[in-house]
């Protein structure tokens, strides 16, 4: 909420006194500023990577699922990897994401698909009946149950043995360069082969022949005369070389076929489909390298060469002496194999895979692929995107349980607090290690806290961030503020809490109290909220519902006073980076509205009392004497939330507070109101 200062005083003093006054002008105007929500936050710089973070399609967040689902995202070099944070409980919790696929893969034609989840370890394997590529659960797209495998290593674990590559299924790999593949489609309409490079690569090959019915005395032919070949480096066209090195002096006498059996010598027919046709038959080992100019020397070139078949026949009866077949050939599918070292599951030392530490990814192997029309040839490669649930995040210690020398999944905010803190450090995740710059005295209480009001964080961090601001924004949403103070810092309720860590809804006793006594003359200041922070509104709170059943979206709560109509302004918040339960939605909107109507105005002053022991968020009584106009006496009491306490060398402590209204039983009234309050919520 933003606001002006009240009347301009007078403020008799020395340059010290002036230079705090002007210090608690601007503290008093910057923290209106932070809680004013309806004004557009100023633009900020942002390098590269932070631009890609923040794009839409980016999002690892579930969006509405078209009818036919958006293609799958790839993730680019450069890409923040999430960090999901959650734990579910009964029916609350969870995350569902949408990961960028980081590498594809084929063997044996089955699809091999690999995608990082999460920063950091996550303790549950994703199930397929709660994975779904598009719209379809997984299965439905596949026909089958695809395997899914997780895959995670440490980064002290892979320092050690940087050359292991933590992806052990043998069939998709850590080395950029070294891949199984889906390459072109031999069909009768014909197709462009693109020339590989043998001299640097250990190579494999394998074909499919895909269609229907019958095709064991089926092949497709090409005569020569629609044959081209042409460097792959110099573009120049080597297609009479060819001919000149078989002697062929018509190429329209000359055949190509594919889908011959077998590949070399007589020929006796077709293949079935579904049938694969393979180079080297056992996994890891490859074709020995070659030099170029062994292969494509009969183009008269050492350079690869790339080749275009067109204008292409089917023959049915390849093999006279059986009949012909009567089914459809649609082509045959080349699958082949690249490798830097002939055994690409054990390339080795000289390898650095590093850049896979500390990373949860998800491995699936079965086709998701679109749908293909085998009988005309198709076999698609592309799939839709992936959403996947997760039930138990990333392993963090647990601070909420106390015990911060054990892991496991946690959806208390404290606990990702201080795992941020954690990996930030890059160090040791001891308790010694990251415990002296934050109070960890009450970590445990506020857990119980924010579990005991249902506000417990589901969700994941998608974006660069800085640590202490992401946490200073987010802590609110759980009812606590991250503050700092005496050097360190620390966790507080923004609410007075029972010691059985609930909302205090009973009497109040003041932590300290400040009278003309104590507070020092001409440095009080009184600043109060603009009308238009003032009036009534709605708040409509934005969060992911997340069941397992289906992938979560968005939803709202709106929640207003009863005592308002439905017709007044609405205040919009965003919590899809956290709530996942109406119960958190509700209760950040009551607060709000609640401290909207009660708290009115913010004061500053100086006072020389000792104050060490007086920490943010503590409650504080304040009386003053007041005359009117008319020169009647009397005495002014008010109750504050102290929201910034700073302490000079000679003894002065400033503090800043806000309103915090007491009723006449000495009760919260914006603790009451959230407990006891009538609301209307849609």
């Amino acid at each position: 909420m933003t606001s002006s200062m009240g009347g301009n005083r007078n403020i008799k003093g020395s340059k010290k006194g002036r230079r705090l006054f002007k210090a608690r002008r601007r503290a008093l105007n910057e923290k209106i500023a932070k809680d004013y929500k309806t004004r557009q936050a100023p633009s900020r710089l942002v390098n590269i990577a932070q631009r890609s973070d923040d794009a839409v399609e980016k999002s690892k967040k579930p969006r509405v699922i078209k009818i036919e689902g958006e293609e799958q995202k790839t993730a680019a070099a450069g890409d923040t990897v999430p960090i999901v944070f959650c734990k579910r409980v009964g029916t609350v919790g969870g995350v569902w994401l949408e990961p960028a696929l980081s590498k594809q893969g084929s063997y044996n034609f089955v699809g091999i698909f690999l995608y990082p989840l999460s920063q950091g370890e996550i303790v549950s394997t994703p199930v397929a009946t709660n994975t779904y590529v598009g719209p379809d659960q997984i299965q439905a797209r596949s026909g089958t149950v695809p395997t899914i495998n997780k895959y995670y290593s440490s980064a002290s674990a892979m320092a050690s043995s940087p050359s292991s590559c933590p992806i052990t299924s043998g069939k998709i790999f850590c080395d950029f360069n070294a891949n199984y593949f889906i390459a072109e489609i031999q069909k009768a309409s014909g197709f462009v082969q693109y020339g590989r490079d043998f001299e640097s690569s250990f190579t494999d090959n394998a074909f499919l022949t895909i269609g229907s019915g019958d095709t064991t005395n089926s092949v497709i032919e090409f005569t020569g005369d629609n044959f081209q070949a042409w460097d792959s480096v110099t573009g120049a066209d080597v297609t009479s070389a060819l001919w000149t090195s078989l002697g062929v002096s018509d190429p329209a006498t000359y055949t190509f076929r594919f889908n011959r059996r077998p590949r070399g010598g007589s020929i006796q027919g077709g293949f079935a489909v579904g049938s694969i046709d393979r180079g080297q038959s056992v996994l890891g080992n490859l074709f020995v390298t070659i030099p170029n100019s062994t292969v494509y020397g009969v183009y008269g070139t050492s350079n690869p060469v790339n080749v275009k078949y067109e204008n292409g026949t089917i023959n049915n009866q390849i093999n006279t002496s059986n009949p012909a077949t009567t089914g459809t050939l649609g082509g045959v599918v080349s699958e082949y194999a690249s490798s830097p070292v002939s055994d690409p599951t054990n390339p080795g030392s000289g390898f650095d895979f590093t850049d896979y530490a500390d990373i949860t990814f998800l491995e699936i192997q079965g086709n998701i692929y679109d749908e293909s029309n085998e009988d005309q040839g198709e076999y698609k490669t592309t799939t839709r995107q992936l959403s996947v649930y997760i039930d138990q995040g990333v392993k963090v210690p647990l601070y909420s349980a106390g015990t911060p020398s054990t892991t496991g999944a946690s959806n208390q905010f404290v606990d990702l607090a201080m795992h941020l803190f954690s990996i930030t450090k890059r160090s040791d995740t001891s308790t010694a290690d990251i415990a002296s710059p934050i109070d960890t005295s009450n970590l445990q209480a506020l857990a119980t806290f924010n579990t005991n009001i249902g506000a417990l964080f589901n969700g994941m961090i998608e974006q660069s961030v800085n640590i202490i601001d992401f946490i200073s924004t987010m802590a609110p949403f759980f009812l606590l503020q991250f503050v700092s103070e005496n050097g360190r810092y620390a966790f507080r309720p923004l609410l007075p809490i029972t010691a059985g860590n609930q909302i205090d809804g009973t009497a109040l006793t003041p932590t300290a109290t400040f009278t003309e006594a104590n507070i020092l003359p001409g440095s009080f200041e009184k600043q109060y909220d603009p009308a238009d922070s003032r009036r009534d509104i709605q708040i409509s709170v934005a969060f992911r519902e997340v069941k397992k059943e289906r992938v979560g979206l968005q939803k709202t709560r709106t929640v207003r006073f009863s005592t308002v109509s439905n017709d007044v302004p609405v205040e919009q918040i965003d919590m899809t980076d956290c709530c996942t339960s109406e119960a958190h939605a509700d209760l950040y909107a009551k607060y709000q509205l609640a401290k909207r109507k009660h708290s009115t105005h913010a004061i500053s002053f100086e006072t020389p009392l000792l104050t060490s022991s007086l920490t943010v968020n503590d409650v504080i009584k304040v009386q003053r004497q007041r005359k009117n106009s008319v020169g009647d006496d009397r005495t002014e009491i008010d109750y504050y939330q102290v929201t910034n306490i700073s302490h000079e060398s000679d003894g002065v402590s400033s503090i800043s507070a806000d309103h915090f209204p007491l009723n006449g039983s000495d009760i919260s009234k914006i603790s009451d109101e959230i407990l006891n309050g009538s609301f209307t919520t849609i």
